[in-house]
């Protein structure tokens, strides 16, 4: 009574491959949702660059809009800075990135503040901040 072990063998090698092929189906999952992850934080950096440079644009001219508008472009209209961005944060009419500047009138005095807001194209607020600036140094 001698007994093969080639169907041993060959569960252990089918064994091994749906183990294999489990691990690479996570694998292939996790590589997916890296992706995503690196996007989302590429949107983020991206958005928060937009944001500093507001922030900065609007502390050198002493919070007025006008003249930061002037500067990295968009529109004011009743005392709000909107401006789009496209991903290398140039300015266009149709960007992918939206600027929201709303001066804040409960602030001390000789100092100006504003809340900057940049969203993305679906209205997801990407980063906010608020600035502050020293008014009255001219």
């Amino acid at each position: 009574m001698n007994r093969s072990k080639a169907p041993l063998a060959l569960m252990g090698q089918l064994l091994m491959v749906l183990f294999f092929a489990l691990t690479a189906a996570i694998c292939l999952q996790a590589f997916a949702k890296s992706e995503i992850i690196s996007q989302n934080s590429a949107n983020r950096d991206a958005a928060s660059l937009i944001a500093q440079n507001a922030a900065e644009t609007l502390k050198s001219v002493h919070g007025d809009l006008d003249a930061a508008c002037a500067l990295l472009g968009g529109k004011t209209e009743h005392n709000v800075w909107q401006a789009s961005f496209d991903r290398n944060g140039a300015w266009t009419e149709a960007g992918i990135y939206h600027l929201t500047v709303k001066p804040s009138s409960d602030t001390q005095a000789g100092l100006g503040q504003a809340q900057i807001c940049v969203s993305d194209q679906a209205g997801k607020e990407l980063v906010a901040l608020q600035c502050m600036w020293q008014e009255g140094l001219e």
